[in-house]
């Protein structure tokens, strides 16, 4: 297929796409997929590189980039991370393979060096093979891969499994996409179970519990393999969940995270949520908060910890500081407000939902709920999630009573 191709910027790089791929709905059928959109993933995916070898790994990188499309994030990659040894930059569509060739000479990188190494590959049969190559040698340019970057169209489930056996096992990141949210946040709660097998919960705070179920899939998936994860950042945007994450070995720790996966419940009368601890879940018939029957349902298994690391979001908001992207302030938001959800706790309110149960149409603006909040001595955060929530632990009824008294003002 010869594509009419149009010259596009991104980050003051500039790369060639299908032009009528430019303004499209991104979807499988384009010639070789291009979503505009993503690319504050792929601005964040970079700062994550640069802060994990910064903090964690300061030796020279291995990035295996399995769904390149155009190449845009393995090039952004190379111009902007400024320690990798070697990338793999792959996609199983050879017409993408072939623009990938075009983008490199286009921004001056040669793909026949030793440090680029361009494939048309199945993504789980490239793990597969960099594993096996692991074995078979003993030289430093065959160790296991730093850095794995899975950017699906729809779910990551079919990757892991070949991705955690080629990544390193301690300290290794994995930068994992999820754009199949409707599965995750309960629209399609069957296929949540069949994909990930956890049920979601289609409520107002679908966003974390999506993240969260998605964590305890990635997390499970390790398990297989005798590893771990240690979440450093979760993010959510537009269409998709992103998660960065390091690998660890060691079986005491392994077991110690069992703890994590749990269970949430929510009552659909009362707005009442809850965790709820322990190996395996016990329906409860009755709410805690308003009494009523047969009113909860629940979700999970999901991830019961921190979904992300202050010093790395620290590391990640100091290197944006310095850089020029243009959706600079736009990460410098999302990035402080994920800083104030870190020991927070789970899940949050929508203020406008629960206003509009309650019938307050004076609805209180979040800085003076936060002061409130406060002012009583519970913890409150703003969250990512949703620019209109909040997170906190003061209890379903005290929240909703103390929404009713500032609206009341």
């Amino acid at each position: 297929m010869n594509l009419n191709l149009t010259t596009i910027q991104e980050a003051g790089l500039k790369f060639l796409i299908n032009a009528a791929d430019k303004n499209s709905i991104p979807s499988k059928s384009m010639a070789v997929f291009y979503n505009k959109k993503m690319e504050i993933n792929r601005d964040i995916t970079n700062l994550a590189i640069m802060a994990y070898n910064r903090s964690v790994n300061q030796d020279s990188l291995t990035i295996v980039d399995p769904m390149a499309a155009s190449g845009i994030g393995s090039i952004r990659m190379l111009k902007e991370c400024n320690n990798i040894k070697k990338i793999y930059i792959n996609d199983i569509n050879p017409i993408a393979v072939d623009l990938i060739h075009k983008n490199l000479s286009l921004n001056e990188l040669n793909s026949q060096s030793a440090k680029i190494e361009v494939s048309r590959k199945d993504s789980s049969y490239l793990f597969s093979e960099i594993t096996q190559n692991s074995y078979n040698h003993s030289d430093n340019d065959q160790k296991k891969p730093n850095i794995i970057s899975i950017d699906p169209f729809g779910t990551p489930n079919l990757y892991l499994d070949a991705a955690f056996k080629a990544i390193q096992k301690v300290n290794g990141l994995l930068c994992i996409t999820a754009t199949d949210t409707a599965v995750l946040f309960g629209v399609r709660p069957l296929s949540c179970i069949r994909k990930y097998m956890a049920k979601p919960l289609h409520t107002e705070y679908c966003k974390e519990i999506g993240a969260r179920i998605l964590l305890y899939f990635i997390s499970r998936i390790a398990n297989i393999n005798n590893m771990g994860i240690l979440p450093l950042l979760t993010f959510y945007n537009s269409h998709f969940i992103r998660v960065f994450c390091l690998t660890f070995k060691n079986r005491n720790e392994i077991t110690k995270f069992f703890k994590n996966y749990t269970y949430s419940i929510h009552c659909n009368n009362c707005g009442f949520r809850s965790i709820l601890q322990g190996d395996y879940f016990q329906p409860t018939i009755n709410c805690p908060a308003c009494k009523q029957n047969n009113c909860i349902d629940y979700a999970g298994p999901l991830w019961d910890n921190e979904i992300h690391d202050a010093d790395f979001v620290n590391e990640m908001i100091e290197l944006n500081n310095h850089l020029h992207y243009d959706n600079k302030k736009r990460i410098d938001k999302l990035l402080n407000l994920i800083k104030e959800e870190i020991n927070k706790p789970i899940f949050y309110y929508n203020i406008h939902k629960l206003s509009k149960i309650l019938k307050i149409s004076n609805i209180p603006k979040l800085e003076e709920i936060i002061s409130h909040i406060k002012n009583k001595g519970y913890q409150i955060s703003r969250t990512h999630f949703d620019f209109l929530s909040v997170k906190t632990n003061m209890d379903n009824i005290s929240l909703k009573n103390m929404l009713l008294e500032l609206g009341k003002n």
